[in-house]
């Protein structure tokens, strides 16, 4: 069997409209527009908000704090800059 028949259109179009899906969500989650997840979007400036990279790291620390009130602590403080 070729890959061409076996990797079909068939097959990509539910899989990028799932990637989109997902990637839509995560997107609204993190309250940034999906673009900054494509490549070549512009690097992040004061001006435009955080990257992609810069939201998943810190989001990557956020959920390695095991401690409630900690947790509560850094994202107070991060509310806190986000308002200053």
């Amino acid at each position: 069997m070729s890959d061409a028949v076996r990797f079909g259109s068939a097959d990509a179009a539910p899989r990028f409209e799932e990637e989109e899906r997902l990637l839509g969500r995560i997107a609204g989650m993190l309250n940034l527009p999906v673009a900054v997840f494509r490549r070549g979007h512009a690097t992040s400036s004061p001006d435009k908000g955080p990257t992609a990279s810069e939201c998943a790291t810190m989001l990557a620390a956020f959920t390695r704090i095991r401690d409630p009130d900690a947790r509560r602590e850094c994202l107070a403080m991060v509310e806190g800059h986000a308002d200053a």
